[in-house]
């Protein structure tokens, strides 16, 4: 059992790192979450994003996010459009963080915040290559600055939740995905990873397996992995964890 549940952790580790750089490179271009890997390509976004995931270029600002706007059954991203100019510079970042040539990609990024300073998406961006190069303090002030500009960005609260949760600050980060979820519960990877929050770094076994299932019913049960972990989950709740 113990060497079941071992394996299981590493799987989901793994799952996690794979997800957030595939995301990275599939992502730039779209605002819609059905385009997102993620935090499931991510696994935690990660999984799937492991990641978090698109260009997201809404001009409306958010002050707080102590109250998560109230879920009206439309998708807020939805309808964000961003011009040629920007998809083509997104395009560029995606290319040249691929090639780990971050340095170019932010500097690309500054100069279309400065021309567009009601982007969401450009800090979002900076956000995701800080974060994959473990900047972890650079990450979290680039994608709070995102949210500033769009509180909504349930793609950028999911990634504020993975890294919050690399901080070590697991409460936050469980609050966070909470506030993803409620703003745009469709989104799959908001579930998945507050189900992998919840079952290897808090130990809640009982909430991880209800974000699993919500996950898995999301994705219309399409991914054998997590179908596993639930599996495991199960088990373990039945024996007393």
């Amino acid at each position: 059992m113990f060497h079941s549940e071992f394996s299981r952790q590493i799987l989901i580790i793994g799952v996690l790192l794979l997800g957030l750089s595939l995301s990275s490179c599939s992502t730039m271009d779209s605002g819609s979450s059905k385009t997102q890997p993620s935090e499931s390509n991510q696994t935690e976004d990660l999984k799937n994003n492991g990641a978090d995931s698109s260009s997201q270029t809404d001009s409306q600002a958010g002050d707080s996010l102590n109250v998560a706007p109230v879920f009206t059954g439309v998708d807020p991203m939805a309808d964000i459009q961003i011009n040629a100019e920007i998809k083509k510079v997104y395009k560029e970042v995606a290319n040249l963080s691929r090639a780990k040539k971050y340095t170019q990609a932010i500097n690309l990024l500054n100069n279309l915040q400065s021309k567009y300073p009601q982007l969401s998406g450009s800090d979002y961006q900076k956000a995701r290559i800080y974060f994959e190069q473990n900047k972890l303090d650079d990450a979290l002030k680039a994608v709070e600055s995102s949210l500033k500009n769009n509180q909504r960005n349930y793609y950028a609260l999911n990634l504020k939740g993975i890294i919050l949760r690399e901080q070590g600050r697991f409460d936050e980060a469980r609050e966070i995905y909470l506030i993803a979820i409620e703003i745009y519960p469709p989104y799959p990877n908001s579930h998945l990873n507050l189900g992998i929050l919840a079952d290897i770094y808090m130990r809640d076994l009982s909430l991880a397996l209800i974000q699993y299932r919500e996950y898995l019913s999301l994705l219309g049960n399409n991914d054998e992995t997590v179908a596993n972990w639930v599996l495991e989950l199960e088990r373990r709740i039945k024996n007393g964890g």
